[in-house]
């Protein structure tokens, strides 16, 4: 019997004890209740009887609660549980004491540091539900709480995958639809709808920018954006109208608030990310006082007498400075534009006096490059900018060359264009005139990756030198008489590690008094550092952490900026653009450009950035063994770089873990196995990690990280909670596995000082080496019988063995398999994706018979994972099925 709603207070509903209603919507009415099992106070919203039996109304309410659960984050209210209770549907949420922010905005609006602190809490939120593929959809003050303490807690996402019911009045009127992602759909709050939203469009997470910017707006002046007497003349102003502009304000936040309110999708922001750091940036130079146009914020106002402003005026006009940027991140309408369109290109160098860009590309007829998931053949073009015609292009990879950039850089004297040519058996130091002409080997770069850099003169060039078979440190060699010196020296007490450790992408400051590179004293962690030199090119002292923080992967160099006051570095997973004072005494600053960036260059005349940027979509795909019925299972969540990778089935098979960027970082994802209901469970922040397995009893994930500096391998709970760190040593420890009784955890160390199997307790404790003669990945199929193992190797196929459980000869089994990532082994046989040239296949050596037989072959890319179902019945993989990279060019870059 059912609970009618008028008598809720003071009943009691499943555990929760209801005290007092807090509000109502269209979704239900919210009280304030007591947990009597965990003795604190909730949020309960409870479905109106009357409703109960719309099922469609029901399962909405289902769905809120699954989309709001799936988000953990410090800015968004947490979703505690779910039930029925006496015919009583309800949503048990953390209970948030504070007002809304349509209750505090006032008709003046919220001073700017208050409204920046405020958005930029909002914008941390919807970045976390946007890379979990939950878009609000019916952002608005109302839906944000602020607590006594100032933070800000984002309610409400019904509207994520659902849709609210009748409107509450003619402005803030909700408008409703039966699905809410269908085109031809309106739904949503009239004030804070997007234009494509208004005209029931398919929305994305740009949608809830353009709301976001409507909240911001009424935020700073008190007034709605697009606010009229009626819902339709509101939707009609959204549709058309532009609202007022905040330059009274500051001409910066203007910038930032109107790019979020353009009315086409493309040009608005396209990453809440993106908003979040113009955001940072605008509240930073706030409250130094350096943000341009800015209202006044509590400074006094410094007074200047009218014969000094004068003067200032006059100085500027003799020396005919008309405008000059302020000093701060470039103006967010500074657009990245293709440099080339077709093909694929990377690696960009201006010439000296910033007019020509080289770069390698694969040429414009490289039809089949993208299909393959390759760079292949990038030759050396150089390009005028602007002009009309096709690049022109200096160097001829032969037929059959080894693959790989050759980051070229131009000489500041403009007599050379050097780069790092790759031959089969090693690589060379090479330079050539920029039009064209004989080329000149000045060293052997083996074994060494790119990374090369002129002194301002142009007459020596630095790179990195094998110091030995591990380790690298950076030397100059002149260029007309190739006398050699030592600019950094290396030393690693890690020992036994496969990884290429060290010094290397240097760059030299302006002055030629300083080089900037890249060092990574650990496998996976790299910091950028600048190295004091003499006047004669030696080192002078120690050299400097300017960025402490350990990155996980730094393909591209810094560039001095700002005449040698900054370094503009590409760092990240994926790659972001930063900029950071080389003094290090500020925390670097991304900037507001599209992420997975590989190399930059910068021009200061003209002021100009090129850099080159992949679009890496890596989805999970899933074949039906049965019926041979093949589809997407896990897309990416982001356009121009995610991936989905390392996936392994449940023991019962209802779900799948994995790896992925969604984030920006790299964490460990379960999934639904039909790929829905996907969440977050690791929250590492940065370091990479992952290679997720499940134990045999379903509870527990064992996963590796770098959070420490090296990986290692923890657990956690299958349901979410913290990490447990099991390992702790000098060495790597990755790529765990569980034994088949689920009493052992496998994995990969060099710390013998090679790569072999060990094993340790499932709670840690002592590890056991297992394998003698080398071995890498371990598989521990079900039947307990045999154990099977990769080994290690970097520069090829791996071949898979296996070995009784009990100790005994290894045997091998397959003899080579693209990657221990591309390999699963249950009771009934082994499944792999075949080295190449073997193409995308992916084959099953039948164990009972020994027959190998084909399964699928996708027509893009397999990649970094592969997992059969229990029962073999499905086969799961990762695929590149979009994978490229470009020169993007920006103007007036500073």
């Amino acid at each position: 019997m059912g609970i009618g709603m008028g008598s809720m207070i003071g009943r009691t509903v499943s555990h929760y004890e209801i005290t007092e209603k807090l509000g109502e919507g269209g979704m239900g009415v919210v009280y304030k209740a007591r947990d009597s099992r965990l003795k604190r106070f909730v949020a309960l919203k409870v479905l109106p009887p009357e409703k109960v039996a719309d099922a469609e109304r029901k399962q909405r309410f289902v769905q809120e609660a699954q989309s709001a659960s799936a988000l953990n984050h410090p800015n968004i209210v947490t979703v505690y549980d779910i039930g029925q209770s006496d015919g009583v549907d309800f949503i048990a949420m953390e209970y948030v004491e504070g007002k809304t922010l349509d209750e505090l905005i006032g008709r003046k609006g919220l001073k700017l540091n208050e409204a920046l602190r405020c958005a930029i809490q909002i914008a941390d939120a919807l970045v976390k539900a946007h890379a979990a593929g939950i878009v609000h959809r019916d952002l608005k003050p109302g839906n944000v709480m602020m607590t006594p303490d100032g933070r800000v807690k984002v309610l409400d996402f019904g509207l994520a995958k659902l849709t609210e019911a009748a409107p509450k009045g003619p402005e803030d009127s909700t408008l409703t639809a039966r699905q809410s992602t269908e085109v031809g759909v309106v739904v949503g709050t009239a004030a804070y709808m997007s234009p494509e939203q208004a005209e029931g469009k398919k929305v994305d997470a740009r949608s809830d920018i353009f709301s976001f910017g409507s909240v911001l707006y009424e935020m700073l002046t008190g007034r709605r954006a697009f606010r009229r007497d009626s819902s339709a003349l509101t939707l009609a102003a959204i549709l058309h109208l532009e609202p007022p502009p905040l330059e009274a304000i500051s001409r910066d936040v203007d910038r930032v608030v109107m790019h979020c309110l353009r009315k086409d999708p493309a040009r608005r922001y396209q990453y809440m990310a993106d908003v979040k750091v113009a955001l940072e940036d605008l509240k930073e130079e706030s409250e130094s006082g350096a943000l341009e146009g800015a209202a006044a914020v509590g400074r006094k106002p410094r007074r200047w007498w009218p014969w000094a402003a004068g003067a200032a005026a006059a100085v500027l006009l003799s020396v005919g400075l008309v405008w000059w940027p302020r000093d701060g991140a470039p103006p967010e309408d500074l657009r990245p534009v293709p440099l080339i369109s077709t093909g694929q290109s990377c690696c960009p160098t201006f010439s000296p006096d910033g007019t020509k860009v080289a770069f390698g590309w694969t040429g414009e007829q490289d039809a089949n490059t993208e299909a393959a998931g390759v760079t292949n053949h990038l030759d050396i073009y150089v390009k005028q900018i602007g002009a009309p015609g096709n690049p022109t292009r200096l160097t001829t990879a032969p037929l059959g060359a080894p693959t790989g950039p050759p980051a070229p850089a131009w000489s500041p004297d403009d007599r050379w264009i050097a780069y790092r040519r790759i031959r089969i058996d090693g690589a060379d130091l090479v330079v050539i005139p920029p039009l064209g002409g004989p080329e000149r080997t000045l060293a052997d770069l083996s074994g060494t990756e790119e990374g090369l850099a002129w002194t301002p003169d142009g007459k020596w060039l630095a790179f990195p030198q094998k110091d030995s078979p591990i380790t690298s440190s950076l030397w100059a060699i002149a260029i007309d008489t190739g006398e050699r010196r030592r600019l950094t020296t290396f030393t690693t007490r890690a020992g036994g590690t496969a990884f290429s450790l060290g010094d290397r992408r240097p760059s030299f400051s302006p002055d030629g008094r300083s080089l900037a590179f890249w060092r990574q004293t650990t496998p996976w962690v790299y910091k950028l550092y600048v190295q004091p030199l003499t006047r004669d090119l030696r080192p002078d002292g120690e050299a400097k952490v300017v960025v402490d923080r350990g990155y996980a992967l730094a393909n591209g160099g810094a560039v001095w900026a700002r005449g040698g006051r900054d370094l503009v570095y590409t760092a990240g997973v994926p790659q972001f653009l930063w900029r950071v004072a080389v003094s290090g005494r500020q925390a670097p600053q991304r900037l507001g450009y599209p992420a997975a960036i590989v190399a930059a260059s910068i021009a200061s005349t003209p002021p100009r950035l090129a850099y080159s940027g992949w679009v890496i979509n890596t989805n999970l795909w899933r074949l039906d063994v049965h019926t041979g019925e093949r589809k997407p299972l896990i897309r990416s969540a982001s356009s121009l770089w995610d991936r989905n990778i390392h996936p392994q089935y449940s023991p019962d098979g209802r779900k799948i873990v994995f790896d992925s960027f969604r984030t920006g970082d790299s964490e460990v994802w379960t999934c639904d196995a039909d790929g829905s209901n996907c969440q977050q469970l690791t929250n590492f922040g940065g370091p990479t990690g992952g290679t997720p397995r499940w134990s045999p009893d379903g509870r527990w994930i064992a996963l590796d990280s770098r959070a420490s500096g090296n990986s290692e391998i923890y657990v956690i709970a299958a349901d979410g909670g913290a990490p447990r760190r099991l390992t702790n040593t000098p060495h790597d420890s990755m790529i765990p596995n569980w034994s088949h009784d689920g009493q052992w955890i496998y994995f990969a160390s060099d710390r013998s000082g090679r790569y072999e199997v060990w094993k340790m307790p499932r709670d840690g404790g002592e590890a056991i080496q297992v394998t003698r003669a080398g071995g890498y990945a371990m598989f521990d199929p079900p039947d307990g019988k045999y154990l099977y193992y990769t080994k290690f190797n970097p520069q090829g196929p791996q071949p898979l063995f296996r070995m009784p459980a009990g100790g005994g000869e290894e045997v091998q089994v397959v003899p080579g398999v693209r990657s221990w990532e591309l390999l699963c082994v249950t009771s009934k046989g082994v499944y792999f994706a075949p080295p190449e040239p073997g193409g995308n296949a992916i084959q099953f050596l039948d164990a009972a018979s020994g027959k190998v037989s084909t399964l699928a072959t996708p027509d893009k890319p397999v990649n970094s994972g592969l997992a059969v179902s229990p029962d073999d019945a499905y086969v799961v993989w990762s695929q590149n099925d979009r994978q490229t990279i470009n020169v993007m060019l920006v103007e007036g870059f500073r």
